[in-house]
């Protein structure tokens, strides 16, 4: 396709281009050997075919530069074909979403014929020597996250001069949706084992390697080679559709079909001992993942109790996961120590009474319990309705990678209405209040959510370092929020937590990274 295209050229557009090939000028050498050409004066035909020359030469030498400079970047896929040699299929698996709070933990490249994985704290720190070997770079939604991710990861990163993000070139033929999504429309089909994962199931397999679980280490893999080799396939069969619907040759009227391209990258990983694992992929040397790397600078509930000056009266956080509505449950936790207590009540007057009686130190509530500055109610028909439903610690965290929902959509008001009342209630017992959002809190120590899997969540907490029936028990994720929050008040005790906001709207309080 890259020998057909004139768009490249000074003075050449969509149009003009279109029209050469309907002239059935249909690559260089033919444009050459046209001794006049409609349309195209003989001083502007030689000056055209000297610049045709020079792109001859430039791809002889493999100049990737000359056509990514002149080339609109949506035509950068015209190259494929002619690099192929040269070509790295990336995809990466992250912890999370936010570029913000979360890491790489695994990088796949496929040259076409090979396979290489680099995984954080191992070999991680290879990768920018290796994608050096490539002049082409192909991804899927790479543009919007595997190359901001990894732009932040390695601060000088040098990566290919053409990069082509088969999301949007597969959208331009119609085939829409995320990588499984167009996958299914093109009738391919993954292994059975690795269909129901995601990226987020992704960073919970990702927990689980860090426990020490060969066969999570296994799987992860395999669903990343899975991404990376695919893209290959989705690559071949979208080069080839669109050559066919641009170019008006009629060889090319056969319908584009999807080449058959299977793993034979096995996958082995043995434990050895209690702290490594072994990981091998097709005949790459293996990687001996040392655990204990993982462990170095991870905070747990040992290091927030280490900064209270006197270890036999912690002090009493509750921690509460308020519901919108007295007619559904809310989650209740008293932390002290390592210790959680845990507890499901409804009314205002059931957890004002029970709060009250522990006693605590600190109360910490997940709920907004402010309005933006500039409001004074929630009433959307209401004249203050002007200044907005967003504060701005909300703003921050989307800022950052974390999803938050606006304090005043029509959705969170009456729990907006019951944490600024429920505060107002505990302040006026003396109680100290503090605003906390769970969410945050677990990405940023990087627990897995309620809406990803509870039981993850209960394992993240238990992984900190906190204990209780709770623990012990199946419980509800109202109460694991609970127990978040309650968490988030050591940090704030401890002076390792981030006030975010405005002394006109409040604080919400999150870790601090």
């Amino acid at each position: 396709m890259l020998r057909s295209t004139f768009l490249h050229v000074p003075g050449i557009g969509f149009k003009t281009e279109r029209e050469l090939w309907e002239r059935h000028v249909l690559s260089w050498n033919q444009f050459a050997k046209r001794s006049r050409l409609p349309g195209f004066s003989e001083p502007n035909r030689k000056k055209i075919a000297e610049y045709l020359l020079r792109s001859a030469e430039a791809l002889e030498k493999k100049d990737v530069g000359f056509f990514a400079e002149n080339l609109p970047k949506r035509e950068w896929w015209r190259l494929y074909s002619e690099l192929k040699e040269s070509v790295a299929f990336l995809d990466i698996e992250t912890t999370g979403l936010s570029r913000y709070y979360d890491d790489i933990t695994m990088i796949g490249v496929f040259d076409g014929k090979d396979f290489k994985i680099f995984v954080k704290g191992q070999n991680l720190d290879d990768f920018p020597q290796e994608i050096q070997k490539y002049l082409v770079l192909v991804t899927f939604n790479g543009t919007l996250f595997d190359l901001p991710f990894l732009a932040c990861r390695f601060k000088s990163l040098k990566l290919p001069a053409v990069h082509v993000d088969l999301r949007f070139f597969l959208r331009r033929l119609g085939y829409k949706g995320g990588l499984k999504a167009v996958e299914e429309k093109c009738g391919i089909v993954r292994q059975e084992e690795v269909q129901p994962i995601d990226g987020f199931g992704a960073a919970v397999l990702w927990n689980r390697v860090l426990r020490g679980e060969p066969d999570a280490l296994k799987l992860l893999v395999e669903y990343n080679i899975a991404d990376t080799i695919n893209l290959k396939t989705l690559m071949d069969f979208g080069y080839h559709l669109m050559e066919e619907r641009m170019l008006p040759r009629k060889r090319f009227s056969r319908k584009a079909k999807i080449p058959a391209i299977h793993s034979n990258f096995g996958v082995f990983v043995r434990k050895d001992g209690d702290s490594h694992l072994n990981l091998r992929v097709g005949a790459m040397n293996s990687l001996f993942i040392d655990l204990k790397v993982y462990e170095k600078g991870r905070i747990r509930i040992d290091t927030l109790l280490s900064r209270f000056e006197a270890p036999n009266r912690y002090p009493k956080v509750v921690g509460i996961d308020l519901s919108a509505s007295e007619k559904r449950r809310t989650g209740w936790a008293l932390l002290r120590g390592r210790l959680v207590e845990t507890k499901l009540m409804k009314t205002d007057r059931e957890i004002i009474d029970a709060t009250l009686k522990a006693e605590p130190d600190l109360v910490s509530i997940d709920s907004p319990l402010s309005l933006p500055k500039g409001r004074d109610c929630t009433r959307d028909n209401c004249e203050c309705r002007r200044f907005g439903i967003t504060r701005e610690c909300e703003r921050l965290l989307r800022s950052r990678g974390i999803f938050i929902f606006p304090c005043l959509i029509q959705s969170m008001q009456p729990l907006t209405r019951r944490g600024v009342r429920l505060k107002n209630k505990l302040e006026k017992f003396g109680q100290k209040v503090i605003e906390s959002y769970p969410g945050a809190t677990q990405d940023i120590l990087r627990i897995i959510r309620k809406k990803i899997s509870i039981d993850e969540l209960k394992q993240g907490l238990v992984d900190f370092g906190l204990t209780g029936n709770w623990a012990l028990r199946r419980v509800s994720h109202d109460e694991l929020d609970a127990v978040t929050s309650a968490l988030v008040g050591y940090f704030f005790l401890t002076g390792k937590s981030e006030k975010i906001g405005n002394e006109e709207e409040g604080f919400l309080i999150i870790p601090r990274k």
